[in-house]
This record gives C-alpha cells, sequence and structure tokens, in this order.
C-alpha cells in the first residue's frame, strides 16, 4: 500500500497526517475507502476556519516573549468610522516601524480592528515582535488613548489568542475580506509532503504535548491525524519564565 505523509510546522506548532493513498491497481471498493481517507486527511489539515489559519501564522512569526497589545480610544479622539481607525493604527506602526529601524531591528505584526462587540467602540488587537525595553515606546506611540493594554504571548497561547482577534466573525465583512492585517515580513508555515514506506507510523518527538489527535483503519488502510507543540527545552522554570513560558516537566516518549 502506498502511504502519503503531510507535515505542516509553524514554529513549535506542527501538524501531521500519515494516511493510505489510492493506486492505480485498486479495486472500486479499495479506491472508494481510500479516498475518503485522502479527503479525511485533506480537511484535517486544512485550515478550515480563520482562527486556524491564525493560529498557524502566530505560532510561525511569535515567540512566548513577544507582545499582545490592544489599543484604545479616549473618548475625544474615538474615530466615528473604521477607516478612521485604521489610518491611525497604520500611522502607528509606521512610527513603530522607524523605531526599530533606527535600532536596526524589523518590525513583525499582525492587526485586527473590531467595534462590534461590548460598548462598540473600536478599538484594535495587535501581536507584535517586541521586549520589555519596547513597551514604554509603545505607549508614547499611541496618543488616542489613555490606556495600552500589553500583555506576552507566552501565558496566553497561539490559540487563545487566535481566538481572540477573531471573535467578531465575518459578519459585515466585505466577500474575500481578511480578518486580520500582517506586515510584509509574515513567514507562512512550512509544508513537507512525500511518499513514505508502508510499514512508517507516526511517532511524536520527545517533550511534546499532543493538542489533537485523529485516526481510523479499515481493511485498505489507515488514516493518522496529530497536532502538537515542542515544548520549548528549558531546564527549569526561570528559564521558561524568562523566555514567556510556561514550565512543563518533559514527558516520556510517545508513539502513535
Amino acid at each position: 500500500m502506498a502511504r502519503k505523509l503531510k507535515m505542516i510546522v509553524a514554529g513549535n506548532l506542527v501538524k501531521v497526517v500519515l494516511y493510505t493513498a489510492p493506486e492505480p491497481r485498486d479495486t472500486p471498493r479499495a479506491r472508494a475507502e481510500k479516498s475518503r481517507m485522502t479527503s479525511a486527511a485533506q480537511k484535517a489539515m486544512n485550515d478550515k476556519t480563520a482562527r486556524d489559519k491564525l493560529e498557524m501564522l502566530l505560532a510561525e512569526n511569535f515567540k512566548g516573549r513577544d507582545l499582545f497589545l490592544t489599543l484604545t480610544y479616549r473618548d475625544a479622539d474615538l474615530p466615528a468610522r473604521l477607516d478612521g481607525a485604521k489610518k491611525l493604527v497604520r500611522k502607528f506602526l509606521r512610527n513603530l516601524r522607524e523605531h526599530y529601524k533606527a535600532r536596526g531591528l524589523e518590525l513583525r505584526y499582525i492587526y485586527t480592528t473590531e467595534g462590534k462587540h461590548g460598548d462598540h467602540r473600536l478599538h484594535h488587537h495587535l501581536v507584535i515582535n517586541a521586549t520589555e525595553r519596547d513597551i514604554e515606546v509603545l505607549r508614547s506611540l499611541w496618543p488616542y488613548g489613555d490606556i495600552v493594554d500589553l500583555e506576552y504571548i507566552g501565558p496566553r497561547g497561539y490559540r487563545t489568542v487566535a481566538e481572540y482577534m477573531t471573535k467578531e466573525g465575518v459578519e459585515s465583512r466585505p466577500v474575500g475580506a481578511q480578518m486580520w492585517t500582517g506586515s510584509k515580513n509574515i513567514r507562512k508555515p512550512k509544508v513537507v509532503t512525500r511518499y513514505v514506506p508502508n510499514g512508517t507510523t507516526l511517532e511524536i518527538p520527545l517533550n511534546c504535548h499532543i493538542l489533537e489527535k485523529e485516526e481510523k483503519r479499515t481493511e485498505f488502510g489507515s488514516y493518522c491525524y496529530i497536532k502538537y507543540y515542542k515544548i520549548p527545552n528549558y531546564w527549569n522554570e526561570k528559564e521558561a519564565q524568562a523566555a514567556g513560558e510556561k514550565y512543563t516537566p518533559p514527558p516520556l516518549l510517545s508513539y502513535l
């Protein structure tokens, strides 16, 4: 039986699927069963929602010590329209980019603008590559609100941040409009697809945490999908805290 492996790697977040692929000599019944497995594998690996896609982009481009920001407006500076708010956040990012450039650094960001929930006030959520030294600069570059909320990505995690940034859904958005805007230097997750020997099984590396798992086996072949997070190899809790990550003792090696 031909087996196909597909892996998507986004920083420490990995999706991998292994399944039996149809072959020319298959009987109609075998081909139908294998086609169903192929469809299930594709469904599992596809970014079915904007939330899934954003989660992978965040994992590929940002670390635990990068920042999640919320920019709000005081009453006197609150824009009346969405396009006005977008102009102001783009100005903020231009100024921040110049600050980074002067230090020989490159700014990377993803942001979204909201205003349909709660009190319906326009505001912005951003994820940027930043350090502690940037916090006061960030506050100084946003003169339109009295408070700039800042926190590290690490304690929240990529999934939680992605859910928060996409919570307003796609209602009232133009067809094809994306829910967030990213800088031009945002990297896409790496994708590897190849055929593997028939006896190949999925093996999860040491020090990983399984987030999702799905598998199926019939007389005509099998399908297995796993999504896991590679836990950074910190030797102690102090190192993990310095990197904005939660310390977890290394687990035993698991085979699937």
